[in-house]
């Protein structure tokens, strides 16, 4: 039986334990944001299930609004519903033992301990941002490596035909 994948981010904690976006969003909330969402849909990319990240309501008197943003699923809570308590619930409605395999990514005390009662695993924000550089990392690596590869023609030639077909393109005649 296939299980569906989730993790689910507390965006505001993730940025809380970045010492760069903690300085970002002293100037601009909004490009902390756009910041951590750009780190994680790179993540999401390579990772298998949905990737949900979650921010407490950023205005007052609006409902809760959700969009897609590069394959993260992003919520904005509900005026005075916080990213702890929309994430308890969202793990709540969708677990099943047998069918889901939920991630939730905090830093904040209260909430793993609210998470290890409903079946989901915890990892730390710290634990998160580790993950992310590695996935960074690993994907560069691959690049530098893909970028080193030598071109390939569509058929195997020996060393000897090769050379053959240079003279020929050179115009040098074939004694």
């Amino acid at each position: 039986m296939m299980k569906d994948y989730y993790v689910i981010i507390d965006g505001y904690n993730m940025i809380g334990q970045s010492q760069t976006l903690s300085r970002v969003a002293r100037e601009s909330l909004e490009e902390a944001r756009e910041q951590l969402l750009i780190e994680i849909s790179n993540y999401s990319a390579v990772t298998k299930g949905k990737i949900v990240c979650v921010f407490d309501a950023y205005d007052r008197g609006t409902p809760q609004s959700e969009y897609e943003y590069h394959g993260v699923h992003v919520v904005f809570t509900k005026e005075h519903e916080t990213a702890d308590s929309f994430i308890e619930r969202y793990v709540y409605n969708i677990y099943n033992k047998h069918t889901t395999h939920i991630t939730v990514v905090t830093s904040d005390m209260s909430e793993q301990h609210a998470i290890f009662g409903t079946g989901a695993y915890r990892l730390s924000s710290r634990e998160m941002w580790r993950h992310l550089k590695e996935n960074k990392d690993s994907v560069t690596k691959s690049m530098d490596e893909f970028g080193e590869m030598k071109p390939r023609t569509r058929i195997q030639l020996s060393e000897e035909l090769l050379s053959e077909f240079e003279k020929i393109r050179r115009g040098e005649s074939q004694d």
